[in-house]
This record gives structure tokens, C-alpha cells and sequence, in this order.
């Protein structure tokens, strides 16, 4: 009787197991993940049934990832791989997940999007020609494919981020234009400081400022909202440094900096090297090199944002008295980051 029912634990708890696989997982940025049976994709959200309860939709812009339980197995190892930094074991788990069966409709289109996502954000980092024009391509492809699809805007934003490193000025005005048709604020905020940055790049530091002072214009709640926020910020101090007011923009940069979730890797990556850059242009040597050194040490997996700091720290530590650790930056730089503009400008 004892192994009976030790035998009936042991299939109830296996069935759980199973029963648990068995569901799809739709995972927030906000909150707990939500398991049961995606009834529908938008490309507003996604529809997913649990097991007890309403169905739940959950907004695109709040999807970190989508789980099917019929998807290819090599598609967990690849997200597993990409959230490890590992991007080419992604990439060939994803070119596995390609050719199973399984991968057919929302299916092939979340291995599409995650293939273009990773080679963006290589390309972006590393400032890869190759990789960005791969990842142009592969991103207005999806873009074009899966208008109704959850990825849909995120795969927009990139793709003007992307074609603006590429100085394709017209691709990306086309890019952040659908992007400012998405029906949420932080969305709208974006769009608008990529307007700005896009008039950053072509030189037009009024229409920049004027777009950047848009955003700050607004009430910001949302992680995601605060986050563009803080961007604009940034994009403020980078006009007012280029209009000569480097304590200005150090003042504005204090602030983003305080106001920034310390999770907020890239805004914070960022701050710290316009910081960096404040305080060279005021002649502080060493509270520059300080600023600087944030980023390598807290937020290595910010590619272009190492490269920019270790360049200036490649000079900023002769001028300090410690040549050595000068050589050292520029060896790390030129090792770490070699299609990067900034591995290009040493020596110039």
C-alpha cells in the first residue's frame, strides 16, 4: 500500500511536470511571467489563456519573450546562449530552430526576430559594417512580412537605430516614422528622440534640441517612459557640449544619472561617458578618467560605449601621469573592439 501510493506521488508530480511544459509563457518587462495558451498575436500584444482565470493580454511593449510549447528545443538553447552574451552559439541554435518543422507562423516569425535583433546589436556594438547591413536587411524584411505581428515594433526600432549607423538618413526617418504610429507613450518617446538624434547627426543642433526638449515636455511613469526620458536628457547635455556649455551638460548628466534605474545599462553606460566627456572638456583630468572608467568596469556588455570610453581613456592616462595604463586602454580597445570608429581614430 505504502509503494502504491509513494507510486501515485511520484505520476502526480510528473504529471504536474508535464502539464507545466506543456503551456506557452509569455514573459513581462513589468511583472510575472503569464503561462497557459497563447489565443492570438498582434502586433499590439499577445492573447494568452492560463490554466485558471481570464484571458490576459499582454501589450507588445511589455513582451520581454515569447515561449510556445511546441517550439524547437534548439530555440531555448539559443535564447539561453544569447542572454549569456554568447551571440554566435545564439545564432547557430536559431539557424537549427530555422529548419525544424516546428518553426511555422508566429513560430518562424520570433526566430526571424531574434536573429535580426542579435546581428543589430552585434553590428551596433562593434559598429560592423557587414553586420549592419545584414541586419537592415533582415530586419525591414521582417518589418515588411509581419506587420500584425508582437515584434513588429520592437523590430522598427532597431531598424532606425541601425540604419542611422549606417548614416542611411532617409531609412531611418521612414523607420521612426512607423515607429511613432505605436500606441504607447514610451513608443511615441522614442520615435521622437530618434527624430532628434537623426538631426543631432546631420548637424542641426536646434532641431535636436527642440526634439529632445519634446520628450522631457512629457509626464514619464513607466520604467520604459522614464528610461526615453533619461535618454532625452542625455540628448540635451550632448547639444549643450557641442554648443560649448560643458558644466551645463554636467549638470544635465547628474541628473539623468540619478533618475536612471541602475539596471538601465545602456542609459547608464552612456551617462557616464558623457560625463566623462564634461569633465575632460573642463579640464578635469582625473575626475574624467573616474567618469570614464564606469563603463568597462560596470557595463562591459555596452560594446560602442566601451570602445568610446577606453578611447579617451587611452589619452586621458598619459596626460595623468600613467602612460602604461594609456598603452593598456588602447591594447584593450583595438583587442575588444577593432571595427569600432573609435579603434580607427587611435593613432590619428
Amino acid at each position: 500500500m505504502k509503494l502504491f501510493t509513494t507510486l501515485c506521488v511520484m505520476i502526480s508530480v510528473l504529471a504536474c511536470v508535464v502539464t507545466a511544459d506543456a503551456f506557452d509563457e509569455v514573459s513581462r518587462r513589468s511583472d510575472k511571467a503569464v503561462k497557459g495558451n497563447i489565443t492570438g498575436v498582434t502586433k499590439d500584444g499577445v492573447k494568452i489563456k492560463p490554466p485558471t482565470g481570464a484571458e490576459v493580454t499582454v501589450p507588445a511593449n511589455d513582451i520581454a519573450d515569447i515561449r510556445w510549447d511546441d517550439e524547437p528545443l534548439s530555440l531555448q538553447g539559443a535564447r539561453i546562449a544569447a542572454k549569456n552574451g554568447n551571440s554566435e552559439s545564439a545564432l547557430e541554435e536559431l539557424k537549427k530552430s530555422a529548419a525544424d518543422s516546428k518553426a511555422k507562423g508566429d513560430i518562424k516569425a520570433e526566430i526571424d526576430y531574434l536573429t535580426a535583433s542579435i546581428i543589430a546589436q552585434n553590428g551596433l556594438g562593434q559598429s560592423d559594417i557587414a553586420q549592419l547591413e545584414d541586419a537592415a536587411t533582415k530586419l525591414d524584411a521582417f518589418s515588411k512580412a509581419n506587420g500584425s505581428n508582437a515584434r513588429y515594433f520592437d523590430a522598427v526600432y532597431l531598424l532606425w537605430r541601425v540604419q542611422l549607423a549606417r548614416q542611411e538618413f532617409d531609412g531611418a526617418a521612414s523607420a521612426f516614422q512607423q515607429l511613432s504610429q505605436a500606441p504607447w507613450s514610451d513608443y511615441k518617446m522614442a520615435a521622437q528622440n530618434a527624430t532628434a538624434k537623426l538631426a543631432l547627426k546631420k548637424g542641426d543642433l536646434a532641431a535636436a534640441l527642440a526634439s529632445f526638449e519634446g520628450v522631457l515636455g512629457q509626464s514619464a511613469k513607466s520604467p520604459a517612459e522614464i528610461s526615453r526620458r533619461n535618454e532625452a536628457l542625455l540628448g540635451k547635455a550632448t547639444v549643450t557640449l557641442k554648443q560649448g556649455n560643458a558644466q551645463q551638460a554636467l549638470d544635465t548628466i547628474n541628473e539623468a544619472i540619478q533618475a536612471a534605474d541602475p539596471e538601465d545599462s545602456g542609459v547608464q553606460a552612456e551617462a557616464f561617458v558623457r560625463k566623462g566627456d564634461s569633465l575632460r572638456l573642463l579640464g578635469k583630468t582625473k575626475e574624467a578618467i573616474l567618469a570614464y572608467l564606469h563603463v568597462p568596469v560596470l557595463f562591459e556588455k555596452e560594446a560602442a560605449l566601451n570602445a568610446e570610453a577606453l578611447f579617451h581613456l587611452s589619452s586621458l592616462w598619459s596626460a595623468a601621469g600613467q602612460p602604461e595604463r594609456g598603452l593598456a586602454a588602447s591594447q584593450e580597445l583595438r583587442d575588444n573592439y577593432p571595427n569600432t570608429e573609435w579603434a580607427q581614430k587611435l593613432g590619428q
